[in-house]
């Protein structure tokens, strides 16, 4: 399916439910030790609790790690296919504004540039905005 402003969106699981989930299920573990529920199984359920905040906090990191990629294969983008000195302009943006214009081609990214500084768009009107979407195939 190609990519598009409806199926692009990339929902990574936010730390503090995978904290919140695994204080459950330590809660949990302890109501069964409690009630004397004591079982093999048991003792695997907690190392799987035990590093599930590992793997979310693991997961936020390797997000905000291509964020800051696509901030400097913009900059290069924008300094190859703009007009010399337009390329300033994305340092006025927000860095999720800046992740927001990657999306745009090449034939409009310099006028959805100007209209993101000039308008302050957010990141979701920047994507609305691009008319020739260009998919990022990619991402983590």
């Amino acid at each position: 399916m190609p990519q598009s402003y409806a199926s692009h969106a990339h929902h990574p699981v936010p730390t503090y439910i995978a904290g919140v989930l695994w204080l459950l299920g330590l809660l949990s573990l302890l109501g069964w030790s409690w009630l004397g529920w004591q079982t093999f199984s048991a003792g695997i359920y907690l190392l799987l609790l035990s590093i599930a905040p590992l793997i979310a906090s693991g997961r936020s990191y390797v997000t905000r790690l291509q964020d800051r990629i696509i901030q400097l294969e913009m900059k290069v983008r924008c300094a190859e296919v703009l007009p010399a000195g337009d390329d300033a302009k994305l340092r006025s943006l927000t860095p999720k504004q800046v992740v927001a214009l990657r999306f745009a081609s090449d034939e409009e990214l310099g006028a959805l540039l100007d209209r993101a500084v000039r308008e302050r768009l957010s990141p979701g009107d920047i994507k609305q905005a691009v008319q020739h979407w260009r998919a990022d195939e990619l991402r983590a």
